[in-house]
């Protein structure tokens, strides 16, 4: 090949990935955002684009967290998604990717919530943990993360995957609608200790999932997400730092699905979730599905 011929193909080259940068799906329009927000969280979703890339999702998880601001205050929190390979597989994503939570999403623990509360409703055992103080920010290891946080609490999340039936769900979509955060029920919290021994805990422990009948739905390690908890928050420091934001005391911190998700199809349900193996004994928070 000639260097004109070489100079020539490279320009080819160039030209082509300009084309499919200007064709590729780009961060939604103001009045579409708008219209999503609208049908929060009843309505089914269309004309997210699948080929949406995950910058462009954040730029419209972006302006649809700050129209949801508007009716639901202050932000309190922030999730976590995708801590799995097999999520990130499923959804073509390389990485976790992070939402924000607000206080009007919380249901009491032990409270009940409408099965068709959301569109496509499912149930989501977790786990969260509260922000001590922003010096988590300068944490490097999973021990340093334990010194910087309050408390560890089981958590479910109900949230309404949106996405109408034939729509092409992707992470970048779920991103874009703010990781699908809609309802979560928080229990009550045990002390995190910035030991080895607490940081292995959390590793270590199981978490059960059960429904009325003490039937065991799903039981699953600490340890599915990222390995161990902590890590999913050694995550998220990075992320906040690349955005040049700050966690601040009290921040509540959904870490992820720990296994699967679970489709609601029944009413007069309820739902149980339990962490054993951390210092204090058994924790466990409920909710009854109507």
């Amino acid at each position: 090949m000639s260097i004109v011929t070489k100079l020539r193909y490279a320009a080819f080259v160039a030209m082509a990935a300009m084309f499919a940068q200007s064709v590729s799906a780009a961060c939604l329009d103001d009045a579409v955002v708008e219209t999503l927000v609208a049908g929060y969280p009843t309505t089914p979703v269309t004309g997210i684009p699948a080929d949406l890339g995950l910058d462009d999702a954040y730029c419209t998880q972006e302006k649809y967290v700050a129209l949801l601001r508007q009716s639901l205050g202050a932000p309190v929190g922030y999730k976590v998604g995708f801590t799995g390979k097999v999520t990130q597989e499923r959804f073509g994503i390389p990485n976790p990717a992070m939402g924000v939570l607000f206080e009007p999403m919380f249901i009491a623990n032990g409270g009940s919530i409408a099965r068709d509360f959301g569109h496509r409703a499912i149930i989501e055992p977790d786990l969260m943990v509260v922000v001590k103080d922003e010096g988590v920010m300068g944490a490097a290891t999973e021990l340093e993360v334990a010194a910087h946080l309050s408390s560890v609490h089981p958590f479910m999340e109900l949230a309404a995957i949106q996405f109408a039936k034939g729509e092409k769900l992707t992470g970048p979509g779920i991103v874009a609608l703010n990781m699908v955060a809609t309802r979560m029920v928080m229990g009550p919290g045990a002390p995190v200790e910035a030991t080895p021994a607490f940081v292995q805990a959390m590793a270590d422990m199981e978490t059960i999932f059960t429904d009325e009948t003490g039937a065991v739905i799903q039981a699953a390690p600490g340890s599915a997400l990222l390995g161990n908890p902590l890590r999913v928050v050694l995550w998220l420091v990075e992320e906040m730092k690349r955005r040049h934001e700050t966690l601040q005391a009290g921040d509540r911190l959904s870490l992820g699905s720990v296994g699967k998700l679970f489709p609601l199809m029944e009413s007069g349900k309820t739902y149980t979730y339990t962490l054993t193996g951390l210092p204090g004994g058994p924790i466990a928070t409920s909710v009854q599905i109507n």
